[in-house]
C-alpha cells in the first residue's frame, strides 16, 4: 500500500472577542499506514498514524470585514539557519586547511601520513 502524507489548511472554531470573531487557521498534515495479513488460519492487522498541526494565521471577522494575520515561526527560521551554519562552517574550514596545506602556507606542526 502506498504511504502518503496529506496536508491541508483548516479553520478552527471561531471565538467571540469584543464584537468580533477570531478564527485560528492551521496547516494539518496527516499520515496513516495500515497493513493487514490474511492467512489460511490467521488474521493480523496493524496501523499507525501521525498528525501535525502548525498555526499559520488568525482570521478576524467583524462588521467592517475580514482581516488575516499571518503567523511566522521565527524559532524554526533561526534553528534552520543555525543548522545550515553548523554544516557549512566546518566544510569551509576544512577547505581552507586543505588549500593551505597544498600551498605550503604556515607551519601546522602536522606531517602528512602521521
Amino acid at each position: 500500500m502506498g504511504r502518503k502524507a496529506i496536508s491541508e489548511v483548516v479553520e478552527g472554531e471561531g471565538m467571540g472577542v469584543g464584537g468580533r470573531e477570531v478564527v485560528p487557521v492551521v496547516r494539518m498534515t496527516t499520515y496513516v499506514r495500515r497493513r493487514a495479513l490474511v492467512g489460511t488460519d490467521q488474521l493480523a492487522a496493524q496501523g499507525h498514524g501521525f498528525v501535525h498541526l502548525r498555526p499559520v494565521a488568525i482570521v478576524e471577522r467583524s462588521e467592517a470585514g475580514e482581516r488575516r494575520f499571518l503567523i511566522y515561526d521565527k524559532t524554526a527560521q533561526i534553528v534552520s539557519g543555525l543548522l545550515l551554519v553548523a554544516f557549512v562552517v566546518p566544510l569551509l574550514l576544512g577547505m581552507v586547511v586543505w588549500v593551505a596545506r597544498r600551498l605550503g602556507i604556515g607551519d601546522w606542526g602536522i606531517e602528512d601520513g602521521e
